[in-house]
């Protein structure tokens, strides 16, 4: 069994005469987590020729069997040879092509071949070919096509994975602690990036990983924030040096060394390249809301403009390791700052409040986990907890730390005061009796009085279902399941344990009949519903299960938002059609 992703446009350079196509042994999640490097083919649309041919670096495969999924090394000769022939990859493309010319736009399609069996896993439109002729909001200086003095000596190769070209420092990063040591404009180089790294991704100029491939986390977050990306270096973090100048060139997957700007195209100074913005694009409407998932103001504008209807999650925590650049709240007021951490926190949060008004915003109020305040400026106040996944944080850490939470009511407070379409959400409710101090600090506060603001709960916990008709009667508007911690703590599985990866499921069927019974009962106690975890942006089967069983909303990833909308917009008509036939 191979796994095969296909671009049926470049998402490197947004060429549309050729499909890009991924391929690596076993079960998809080793490409995607940046576990291994893939093979990387290039194939004419006109023909169906091989054009390119990149083998990339596979030392196992993940495969399933009864017994579960398991790691399984690979011999030395099915390392050195290609996972796929040249007829396999003609095929491929006939299809890619065939479904593109069926919608009408570049597809990204995931597929699986096991000898002459080939399915199409899933396709959703490319999001980011947009985003190869910049737009740039404000006059910046440009980095501009120049002939070199000398010739620039390549000193590692990748995979080309985000386009343009920048010139900077190095800065090696081993792991996310030493993110403090890079300065906004350098170009990051570590040896994988997850989820977490968004922050410091923002002030990296160019992204250079030594694993990793084209749809890995650094190539798709680095393709969204503009930057030149060059994943699958393999021995970046080893030949790349602190301080050393270099260029990065995201078309071709070199980085070279010293000053030059190889790209046809200007590009921003610092890579940022930001993507065409303009009105509110609405394809077809739904009854069920779209809403996004959104970290931070500075795309706040480009993802207005998209087909959504609102913010189903503003995540704090992210905000306040950018806007407060990573102090802890505690920290700051014990200097007298408080007045600054408002001032800063509402800054951003009225952005993302006026680019998207007036469709609502869900706040969710900071959750931050003890050992990740701890990594704050600060934070050595933080307690140091065996667990910290299910310890101090969310409601009941609010009710232990009330200053805390009022910092986030503050901070809404003086939103509202101008716009009035952001809303609270309180994360990690476990019981009844925290949710209740919480809700009278509340309404102690200015902001409590404000009876047209919306109060959202986090359904994280599976104890919430329980709860749901008395968190109801307690005022509560809205419950947003979050996948992830449902997941743990109905399997009991640490989300970040390495070792029980296998367990974690959130397809498992306790998880669904856990968010099913959360749905049936928020509908009966009269709440709107909500699902915001990272499951929902990746599976269109969970997506129409959920609508089935009346879900009022889903909020997903801005890159699968049009791909969620045709989900639902298919799934509400079926329902319709089903209920005209019976």
């Amino acid at each position: 069994m191979q796994r095969q992703e296909s671009f049926t446009a470049d998402p490197r350079t947004g060429a549309r005469d050729h499909v890009v196509i991924e391929a690596a042994r076993g079960l998809g999640e080793v490409v995607v987590g940046g576990q291994v490097e893939p093979d990387v083919y290039e194939v004419a649309k006109a023909d169906f020729r091989v054009l390119a041919v990149h083998l990339g670096a596979q030392s196992f495969e993940i495969t399933s069997g009864d017994s579960g999924d398991k790691r399984v090394e690979l011999t030395d000769d099915d390392r050195s040879r290609r996972v796929l022939d040249d007829s396999q990859l003609s095929r491929i493309a006939l299809m890619a092509c065939s479904i593109e010319n069926h919608y009408g736009t570049p597809q990204d399609l995931e597929f699986a071949i096991s000898g002459e069996r080939l399915w199409v896993v899933q396709t959703r439109p490319i999001t980011t070919l947009d985003m190869h002729t910049p737009s740039v909001a404000e006059p910046q200086p440009v980095v501009t096509e120049q002939e070199p003095a000398r010739k620039q000596e390549i000193l590692v190769q990748g995979l080309g994975a985000g386009p343009g070209s920048v010139t900077g420092r190095v800065r090696v990063l081993r792991s996310l602690e030493d993110s403090s040591k890079l300065s906004e404009g350098e170009v990051l180089v570590a040896p994988m990036t997850r989820p977490d790294w968004l922050p410091v991704l923002r002030r990296a100029a160019a992204i250079v990983t030594d694993g990793g491939g084209i749809t890995c986390h650094a190539a798709i977050v680095g393709r969204e924030l503009g930057r030149p990306v060059v994943v699958g270096a393999r021995t970046a973090t080893v030949d790349l040096k602190d301080g050393q100048l270099v260029t990065v060139d995201g078309d071709s997957g070199a980085v070279l060394d010293g000053a030059g700007a190889p790209a046809a195209k200007p590009v921003a100074a610092g890579g940022v390249v930001e993507a065409r913005q303009g009105a509110r694009r609405v394809t077809e409407p739904t009854a069920t809301s779209l809403y996004v998932n959104l970290a931070s103001p500075d795309a706040a504008e480009r993802v207005a403009a998209m087909d959504v209807d609102g913010v189903g999650l503003l995540r704090a925590e992210f905000m306040v390791t950018e806007a407060l650049k990573g102090q802890h709240p505690t920290y700051m007021i014990a200097q007298g700052r408080r007045e600054e951490y408002v001032a800063q926190m509402a800054d951003g949060v009225g952005r993302i409040a006026a680019a998207f008004a007036p469709r609502p915003v869900v706040y969710r109020a900071i959750d931050l986990r003890s050992n990740e305040f701890a990594g704050l400026i600060g934070g050595e106040v933080e307690p140091v907890e065996d667990n910290p996944m299910i310890g101090y944080r969310g409601c009941f850490r609010y009710v232990r730390d009330p200053e805390l939470f009022s910092l986030d009511l503050d901070v809404l407070h003086r939103v509202r005061e101008r716009l009035d379409n952001v809303h609270l959400m309180i994360p990690f409710v476990r019981t009844r009796w925290e949710l209740e101090q919480c809700l009278a600090q509340l309404d102690a506060h200015p902001l409590g009085h404000d009876r047209r603001m919306l109060r959202w709960i986090m359904a994280e916990v599976p104890s919430v279902a329980y709860w749901i008709p008395e968190y109801a009667r307690m005022g509560i508007h809205g419950v947003s399941i979050g996948t992830n911690d449902l997941t743990q703590l109905t399997l009991g599985v640490d989300r970040d344990s390495e070792l029980c990866k296998d367990v974690f499921d959130t397809q498992d069927p306790a998880v669904l009949d856990a968010i099913d019974r959360i749905l049936e009962r928020a509908e009966l106690a009269g709440l709107t519903t909500s699902l915001c975890g990272q499951a929902v942006s990746n599976d269109p089967a969970l997506v129409e299960h959920l609508i089935r069983r009346g879900i009022t909303s889903v909020s997903v990833t801005p890159d699968s938002a049009d791909a969620t909308r045709r989900v639902i917009a298919a799934t509400e008509r079926r329902i319709l059609l089903d209920q005209a036939r019976a």
